[in-house]
């Protein structure tokens, strides 16, 4: 199963009832998790990465057709967090969270009302600045830091 194939069937379930809580002037919101492997392709990430980018652009396409309805919408970006899919990496993970740690940011970025929601800083920044960089240059980098 690819993984915005459950953020689809999420949708399909819970957008009806948040159109008619926006029609009542109560608002809503949907959050999706996607992750900064989404940026750009990376070693060792053939299926996970672009499927998080997929969710990355579906979670701005959402934004941008129901903003208007009074639905809000946010994309979740976290680097690595200790769970028991990354217990299984073979590599080591820079800036590794603990799920508590990720939570915090999680929602200390809910109270910031910001589209994007991205932890941890020192490492997502780098990422985001990866994704900016041209291709001859990105390429290089990213086998540097990866080893990959």
């Amino acid at each position: 199963q690819i993984n915005y194939e459950g953020a689809l069937r999420m949708l399909d379930a819970v957008l009806p009832q948040l159109r008619q809580q926006a029609a009542a002037g109560q608002g809503g919101h949907l959050s999706l998790m996607a992750s900064v492997a989404g940026y750009r392709g990376l070693p060792k990430a053939l299926c996970y990465g672009p499927g998080k980018a997929a969710l990355i652009h579906f979670a701005e396409v959402l934004h941008l057709d129901l903003a208007a309805q009074g639905i809000g919408v946010w994309v979740i970006n976290p680097g690595f967090v200790a769970t028991q899919l990354t217990a299984r990496n073979d590599f080591t993970m820079p800036a590794l969270l603990s799920p508590e740690q990720a939570a915090s940011a999680a929602v200390d970025g809910f109270r910031k009302a910001n589209f994007e929601i991205h932890f941890p800083k020192r490492f997502t920044l780098l990422m985001k600045l990866f994704a900016h960089l041209p291709y001859r240059w990105y390429f290089p980098l990213i086998r540097r830091f990866t080893g990959g």
